[in-house]
């Protein structure tokens, strides 16, 4: 098992990679400080922004100008940033104007993303658990460790830094990046989508407002992403902040996913039937039997949170571009979780075999055109069911305690329901 990110590690994320001057000799580099000066306590522009955006000024031999946010708001899960940080954080849109070497003015629109340390966020789910009144043997930063739920900030933030031509052309492109390396505070700016891609609510979790062909995109995006890390996924882990999701991850977290399960037997009755409430328990009471199966199977680079608020869809010449811009949940894993977790939240309430054995097919088709490699469908389909069983005692029942408490993730029984849908018919 590979140790968690040490400090030192933080430091060498927090580095700018390069540090000369790139405006030529006897050029002066961009002057940040100058406009950094110019603010007074009315301009809501913090100073980590500025300092996130130099390397980026320097790489781009440009002056940055002026930077405002265009929205006060914030956007995305206000629950889950409510911390009393003085520091900037969760998502704001910003424009950036700045001068280029030949002197040409540009603009560009881009989202600021200050997230909060380990600390703080675990800080959040103990908060939810507390609010379901949930109890846990053992801190919850031990039963989470390793597990998708760690260092979410910073595994986001070094995809995007090392990572970024690897996962071309799914990932905005990055501004720059800012990382505290004593708290772990972290600070990204991306690129805002092209005018006319489709991009939802923050709390929508339906397909409703998706347009025909984007369920494609997303299956086809998916295998083209996981075949790049097939059982090639050494570079990931050495980072200290991606981890993959194991037998050892699973049964660690044993009591957590043990309170979920009785949280949503007592608050949701109408949707634990007396068969769902069975499986879910066998499937609790075994993950010591069937998890070891699952660390036998290829493993890759998992998104890890195919929600459809997740997903957005940039606009281009010829159509639509699958584009994802939230990696805190990424991990390494069997890419049949990522799978499992767009099936369960895209397939109607009525959907039938065909429909989804129609998807499964169509992933599966593309992962194989992708790796060259044939995968054998009786096998991939139990994994699938297996990465099922994983989303029943890990996420889903989050996403319900998210209901409860704050009424976001809405469609999470729904998606609770398709799952468990799905292993009847694998079952079959």
């Amino acid at each position: 098992m590979r140790a968690p990110a040490s400090a030192d590690s933080l430091r060498r994320i927090a580095e700018p990679r390069q540090s000369f001057n790139l405006f030529g000799r006897g050029c002066p580099k961009p002057k940040l400080q100058l406009l950094r000066n110019r603010m007074n306590d009315n301009d809501p522009v913090p100073t980590e922004i500025f300092d996130a955006l130099q390397t980026w000024a320097e790489s781009e031999q440009v002056r940055i100008d002026q930077v405002r946010c265009t929205n006060q708001h914030l956007l995305g899960h206000g629950f889950k940033y409510a911390q009393g940080n003085s520091r900037l954080a969760g998502v704001y849109p910003f424009e950036i104007e700045y001068t280029t070497r030949a002197g040409a003015r540009q603009t560009a629109q881009v989202m600021i993303k200050a997230k909060p340390n380990q600390a703080e966020i675990l800080a959040v789910y103990q908060r939810l658990l507390d609010a379901g009144n949930i109890q846990v043997s053992g801190p919850l930063d031990q039963l989470l460790h390793g597990s998708d739920y760690t260092t979410p900030n910073l595994k986001e933030l070094v995809l995007f830094r090392n990572f970024a031509d690897q996962l071309k052309p799914y990932l905005p492109a990055s501004f720059g990046f800012l990382v505290d390396p004593d708290s772990g505070y972290s600070l990204r700016i991306e690129q805002t989508l092209a005018l006319g891609s489709v991009i939802l609510a923050p709390d929508d979790d339906t397909t409703e407002h998706w347009q025909p062909g984007f369920s494609n995109l997303v299956l086809s995006g998916m295998a083209d992403l996981h075949s790049r890390f097939l059982d090639r996924y050494d570079s990931l882990l050495d980072t200290g902040l991606i981890f993959r999701c194991d037998t050892a991850a699973m049964t660690r977290a044993k009591p957590l996913w043990q309170g979920l399960f009785h949280f949503i037997q007592q608050n949701f009755t109408s949707l634990m039937t007396p068969h769902r409430l069975n499986r879910h328990r066998r499937i609790l009471e075994t993950v010591d039997d069937w998890y070891p199966q699952v660390d036998r199977l290829p493993q890759t680079l998992l998104y890890g949170d195919v929600n459809p608020q997740n997903l957005a869809f940039e606009k281009t010449e010829t159509g639509f571009q699958l584009s994802l811009f939230d990696w805190e949940r990424a991990l390494v894993g069997l890419p049949q979780r990522d799978l499992a977790e767009h099936l369960i939240y895209t397939l109607g309430e009525d959907f039938d075999e065909e429909e989804a054995m129609a998807d499964v097919s169509a992933y599966r088709q593309a992962l194989s055109g992708n790796t060259g490699i044939s995968i054998d469908e009786t096998t991939f389909n139990s994994g699938l069911k297996w990465m099922l069983y994983d989303l029943v005692l890990n996420r889903l029942p989050l996403m319900l305690l998210v209901k409860h408490v704050a009424n976001k993730r809405r469609h999470s029984d729904q998606a609770y329901e398709n799952a468990h849908r799905l292993i009847e018919i694998l079952d079959r």
